[in-house]
């Protein structure tokens, strides 16, 4: 098993029926943080996959979408209520901790294919 980590989702979308079904979608995985910043915590497959799902919601020319690994949410700097300091910290149970070996490489999100030709211009 794939061990969990929490991310830190940030995305500024220009159209506001776009901004809305992309809300919906990290509302639906995350905890807000922000508005248009989200706690969300997953696998990195599934971190993938759902920047790959709201890839497809987004006019790549005109919006903007991030994640950041974080290690501990609870110790995100903030002024203001922090969301997070209810939960408990994000580590992994002694039975994640095992690396996997052997598995075939999967082809590569289109959210990583995305962001290997933006940070190539």
């Amino acid at each position: 098993m794939k061990r969990k980590a929490w991310y830190l989702v940030c995305y500024d979308i220009a159209n506001p029926k776009r901004l809305k079904k992309i809300h919906r979608l990290m509302k639906k995985r995350g905890i807000a943080a922000q508005k248009s910043v989200f706690f969300v915590r997953g696998t990195e497959s599934q971190i993938n996959g759902l920047l790959d799902e709201a890839a497809e919601l987004m006019a790549l020319d005109e919006d903007d979408l991030r994640a950041y690994p974080v290690l501990d949410p609870k110790k995100v700097w903030a002024f203001g209520p922090n969301p997070m300091a209810e939960f408990p910290a994000a580590r992994p149970a002694s039975g994640e901790r095992k690396k996997v070996t052997g598995q075939a490489k999967k082809s590569e999100s289109r959210w990583r294919q995305i962001l290997q030709i933006n940070c190539k211009s």
